[in-house]
């Protein structure tokens, strides 16, 4: 090596060696302390909050000085508590102006780990709003001189803590849980108060979620932070909606977002979204039945959102999946592949929308049309004007009615829909295969068509079904009426009329409605006509009201076969008068359904060839059958085939003589007294129970009944007509004892 590079070398290395003694020696002879409170005092007047710091120490070597325990306060409208604390804070200075004249000048900031503190009022406001509102309108020479241009070359935040609460006034702000975000790093080139800065942002979210935000901000609002102008371009990843704060809990949204892309420009009055990514949502949305209490609306301009004057070029959601679900209710419906996109979103307009999806079971919705403006306090009362359609709709599981209301079938809707906030008109027909309304039900051969006109009360979240016709086949049945969507079911207050209804094109819907015929037989001709009331509730529904049948035939269902039982009381067969096929000329009865029991009263029929039957009885949700009729026989075959009138008591009366005196001890004595009774008894009617099930009901004589309705009465006449007789003559013994021990046993 060469004479001159050494004496470069050893040049080089003096100098060296007195900036490292002068980095030494220069803290000896400055007292950093006596800067803080020029700095407290600038920071503060800057900022407009208090500002206090610890300790300061200077490090030449990075030229900085190095504020300990550092604190912000808050707006003590807001809270007591720091708004921003960091253990260490490194101010970057101008090392000359300071060494040779003491002067502080900032050319940048670094905090590690500082912990923030972001509070919102009940009126929107947020705590850092006020950040930069310094008491002094103007700046001050020390700010000036402290902030050449009010810039700041550089401020970096590293592995941050964000804590957002409630502020003062808000409902349960002490029992509010605060949401914390960790791993908070800013950086910000060129900070100043008067022009457009550059920053980078990333923090990782609540439930494990990260975001990224770059773009630019300012100016600075010095009279309301929340107010400076930004534009950028956000990421999110894995969002909890709820646990970021995105959603309140009372807007029933849990679930994650896969990823969220934004691109938008806030002026300080206008938010311009123009792209908006909704990609791969898994959310759940439990709604309440219960009416919405609108939000209050803001009294303080101060507490006015960006939302307020959103405006958005594109959103789409796209491949999400939504479940649905009802407080208080038991099941959820899940919606896969759902895309939607509107675009031209004004806060002051309608936007043109659509929709598209997978229903449970595999069915599918599409919906296209417009919605706006927003309602921002109740999204139920957003104007909307659609058309729905919607494809095999699997009604049990679709989340329309409750999963256990025993409610199924596959649905093919087609809906107009209109909205003006408060009232929505829907208008639409639907087609529905393989319905079944009870819970014992068996899904309908039969289609049935539906066309539907109804009003709902948004608020209230109560409807009006003006106008509803089912068809199935040629019958024609209208239903109207009300309903409710309070507590965990839909109230109902419907009525249903039907008249002169075809039993042909109803015999193959009846199972759908729990009605089970016995084995072998089906209805073949007439008429039904009913006006029933549903009320109760779509998971508990109540059906009553007179049902009428006149004309038809129960085929493969022999009447009097069954009636057999009783042939021995009517000293005659009843088969031959039916034959194979029950002709019922006319039933009438008053009905109720409830939790799949049936009850049915005033029953009046009238079976040609048989007679008419009074009584009541239910058929319980299994199907056991359990009545209690009197049958007045009209017609009955003796001997060789010939008809007997009842009411004629001659062979008859004597048959159910006979049957009676089987009953009773040397019952052949006293023979002309029974004749009178199974006179009265055929006058009156026979009692007969009926069991078995609605598949294989079963007939027997109600001996009890005959006793306690006819027996009393005949037995006291053939009592007394017997008190001629000498004392100690027990001629009568015999029938007293048989009808007293009938009456004391049954």
């Amino acid at each position: 090596m060469g004479k001159p590079a050494r004496l470069i070398l050893i040049a080089v290395g003096a100098v060296l060696a007195l900036i490292v003694l002068a980095a030494v020696c220069v803290p000896l002879f400055l007292n950093t302390d006596s800067f803080k409170a020029k700095i407290e005092s600038t920071l503060t007047k800057s900022l407009g909050r208090k500002v206090t710091i610890g300790k300061v120490n200077l490090s030449v070597l990075t030229g900085s000085l190095v504020a300990e325990n550092t604190v912000v306060a808050d707006d003590p409208r807001f809270s007591t508590q720091p708004f921003i604390q960091a253990d260490t804070v490194k101010i970057g200075v101008e090392l000359f102006p300071l060494i040779l004249s003491k002067q502080v000048i900032i050319r940048g900031f670094s905090m590690q780990s500082p912990k923030i503190q972001l509070l919102r009022a009940a009126n929107g406001t947020w705590n850092y709003s006020t950040i930069g509102t310094g008491s002094q309108p103007a700046q001050s020479e020390e700010t000036k001189q402290a902030f050449p241009n009010l810039t700041v070359g550089e401020v970096n935040v590293e592995n941050g803590r964000i804590t957002v609460g409630a502020g003062p006034g808000t409902t349960g702000a002490a029992s509010a849980p605060n949401r914390v975000y960790e791993n908070v790093n800013l950086k910000v080139k060129d900070f100043a108060f008067t022009k457009s800065f550059p920053f980078e942002a990333s923090a990782g979210l609540p439930a494990g979620g990260t975001v990224e935000l770059k773009g630019s901000a300012g100016p600075f609002n010095q009279q309301d932070a929340s107010a400076t102008p930004f534009s950028g371009h956000l990421e999110i990843k894995h969002l909890d909606p709820l646990a970021a704060g995105f959603a309140d809990a009372s807007d029933g949204v849990t679930g994650t977002i896969d990823n969220l892309v934004l691109d938008a420009a806030w002026s300080g009055t206008q938010m311009h979204v123009t792209k908006l990514l909704v990609d791969t949502p898994k959310l759940t949305l439990v709604q309440s039945n219960g009416p919405k209490q609108p939000k209050p609306k803001n009294p303080n301009a101060e507490g006015a959102t960006m939302l307020d004057n959103l405006s958005v070029d594109d959103a789409q959601l796209k491949n999400g999946t939504i479940t649905l679900a009802t407080a208080g209710k038991q099941g959820s419906a899940v919606y896969s592949q759902v895309n939607a996109q509107v675009t031209n979103l004004s806060p002051k307009s309608a936007s043109p929308f659509s929709l598209s999806g997978q229903l449970p079971n595999g069915g599918s919705v599409s919906a296209n049309g417009t919605a706006g403006p927003f309602n921002q306090a109740n999204n139920a009362s957003t104007p909307l004007n659609a058309v729905v359609n919607l494809k095999h709709v699997e009604i049990g599981t679709a989340g329309v009615v409750p999963p256990d209301a025993g409610i199924s079938g596959v649905a093919d809707v087609q809906a107009k829909i209109q909205s003006n906030g408060q009232t929505l008109n829907a208008q639409g027909a639907a087609s529905v295969a393989g319905i079944k309304l009870a819970k014992d039900g068996v899904p309908s051969a039969k289609p049935v068509q539906l066309q539907f006109t109804l009003s709902q009360n948004e608020q209230a979240r109560n409807g009006v079904v003006q106008q509803a016709v089912v068809t199935i086949g040629s019958a024609v049945i209208n239903l109207s009426g009300t309903y409710e969507m309070s507590g965990p079911s839909t109230a109902l207050n419907l009525k249903v009329v039907g008249n002169a209804l075809s039993i042909n094109e109803l015999e193959a819907f009846l199972p759908a409605l729990g009605v089970h015929l016995p084995q072998g037989s089906r209805l073949q001709g007439g008429t039904v006509t009913t006006t029933l009331a549903v009320t109760g509730t779509t998971a508990t529904p109540v059906i009553s009201g007179p049902v009428k049948i006149n004309n038809t035939q129960l085929a493969g269902f022999d009447l009097g076969s069954k009636l057999q039982a009783l042939s021995s009381f009517t000293g005659g067969r009843i088969t031959s008068s039916t034959g194979s096929g029950t002709t019922i000329r006319s039933l009438s009865m008053n009905v109720r359904e409830e939790g799949g029991n049936i009850r049915t009263d005033n029953i009046a029929l009238d079976v040609a060839g048989v007679g008419t039957a009074t009584g009541a009885g239910s058929v319980s949700a299994g199907g056991a059958l359990n009545y209690n009729v009197v049958l007045k026989l009209t017609g009955l075959s003796i001997g060789g085939g010939g008809t007997q009138q009842a009411s004629s008591g001659g062979g008859t009366a004597a048959g159910l003589a006979g049957a009676l005196s089987g009953f009773i001890p040397g019952g052949s004595t006293g023979g002309a007294a029974l004749g009178g009774i199974a006179g009265s008894v055929l006058k009156s009617g026979i009692p007969v129970a009926i069991g078995g099930t609605t598949s294989n009901p079963t007939f027997s004589p109600n001996v009890a009944s005959l006793a306690t309705g006819v027996g009393v009465g005949a037995a006291q006449g053939l009592l007394g007509g017997a008190k001629g007789q000498k004392k100690g003559t027990n001629a009568a013994d015999p029938l007293s004892n048989a009808l007293g021990g009938l009456l004391g046993k049954h």
